[in-house]
């Protein structure tokens, strides 16, 4: 299998999508950004279709064949939209594409579609949205490979490793942070 179509289909796996499938083109593959870039974000655009296409008559037919399913379902949909409804509908198709363009773990197309089918939003500007929020990931994850191996080939790769250490480190330190404000909101909520 090419180099080309080994990155189409690395972008099209779940959680790994063009985050994974970018850098490791370039590095592993020797591929161009450019190349890479376009690979990456075409298999990254395919399950869009696949995901929207699909899951509702699945999950209809789950629901209608599967008692079990049809509760899991319900619960579901009921607890995501009495959650999340408020946020979804004050930020709209604007969330879905920030959610798509940001290249963190768990936001990307495919969690981008399970929104847009849990919240039957329109599919149209629904696909816009993701599909330009993958657009700006491609983007962002070339341009932040292609920094990561001018610093590696400027500084060295104890410097890029310490880098990387210190991101992991402000990142752990904010997600605890965070972590801990919910707890404290939850706990005053109930007392």
């Amino acid at each position: 299998m090419t180099a080309e179509i080994q990155t189409f289909f690395a972008a099209m796996v779940p959680f790994l999508e063009l985050r994974a499938a970018i850098p490791v083109a370039i590095l592993v593959y020797g591929m161009s950004p450019s190349a890479a870039y376009f690979w990456a974000v075409l298999g990254n655009i395919i399950p869009i279709f696949i995901i929207l296409a699909f899951l509702e008559p699945v999950s209809l037919w789950l629901s209608r064949n599967f008692s079990f399913m049809r509760r899991f379902f319900d619960y579901l949909f009921e607890k995501t939209r009495r959650k999340h409804t408020g946020r979804v509908g004050k930020y709209g198709f604007l969330a879905l594409f920030l959610f798509t363009a940001i290249p963190l773990p768990v936001s990307g197309a495919w969690t981008a579609s399970l929104v847009v089918f849990l919240f039957g939003l329109p599919y149209l500007k629904s696909v816009i949205s993701i599909i330009s929020g993958v657009l700006l990931a491609g983007v962002v994850v070339t341009f932040i490979t292609q920094a990561g191996i001018s610093v590696k080939d400027s500084y060295g790769v104890q410097v890029m490793g310490g880098f990387l250490l210190l991101v992991l480190f402000i990142y752990f330190v904010y997600y605890r942070r965070r972590v801990n404000y919910k707890k404290d909101v939850r706990n005053s909520a109930l007392s």
